[in-house]
């Protein structure tokens, strides 16, 4: 039921041709003012808790190195942690079954870390979190399940709104379980044309079972630099 998780909002940033921002697009000075826009809708959106893959997060923050394995002669429960944290709700999530990032430290630009895992980590991976207060949450044996995942964000954290900000295989794994419940587009005013660049919604031919997701269109607003911001409901 979606009232026993957040509300999921996804916002990505495409070209016209719906392909997600990739390094080729340049570095100048427009392109550098058109990236600005999605931190800019994000705050003004305002939900202060978001969630991004574990390429995603590798890829946008570059202070990671490889996992820190803090050596340990117990086992350590598969238990959800809870790391100190302020009142404030601004929580960056992580999905990383299998223990790839080397966080170092509990927060993320001030943001709280909550890392989702499966049972399958190694008990010196999770010895390192709870010691540097990164907060952790088990989704499944070997697999991440979203469902239960999301259930235990509301439940542990309090977490009523969710911003999904990718990557491609993440946003398609949230639309084939059915939920998203908001997609917001900032379309820019660029066309990619690569067909190695990925697209908004990528989802494996072998466990796709839905048809297209139908949306309805709540509101279309142009803004600065040409760039069209669609709001779509589920």
């Amino acid at each position: 039921m979606k009232n026993e998780r957040p509300y999921i909002i996804c916002l990505m940033m495409t070209s016209v041709d719906g392909k997600i921002l990739g390094e080729k697009w340049g570095n100048g000075k427009k392109m550098e003012t058109l990236r600005g826009k999605f931190e800019h809708i994000h705050e003004e959106i305002g939900i202060k808790a978001w969630i991004v893959g574990r390429t995603t997060m590798e890829k946008d923050f570059t202070d990671f190195e490889k996992p820190i394995i803090k050596r340990t002669h117990s086992a350590v429960d598969r238990i959800d942690f809870t790391g100190k944290h302020d009142a404030s709700g601004r929580f960056a999530i992580a999905l990383d079954g299998h223990a790839r990032l080397g966080w170092k430290e509990a927060t993320l630009q001030g943001d709280h870390v909550i890392t989702i895992l499966t049972e399958k980590v190694k008990d010196g991976y999770l010895a390192h979190l709870q010691e540097i207060g990164v907060s952790y949450i088990f989704a499944g044996k070997d697999e991440i399940d979203l469902t239960l995942a999301l259930k235990k964000l509301r439940k542990l954290f309090g977490i009523e709104k969710l911003m999904l900000e990718g990557g491609a295989r993440i946003n398609g794994s949230f639309l084939q379980a059915g939920l998203i419940d908001e997609f917001h587009q900032l379309l820019l005013p660029i066309a990619d044309g690569g067909l190695e660049t990925s697209s908004v919604f990528e989802i494996d031919p072998k466990i796709k079972e839905n048809a297209a997701s139908l949306m309805k269109l709540k509101n279309v607003k142009q803004i600065e630099d040409d760039v069209l911001w669609l709001t779509y409901t589920f």
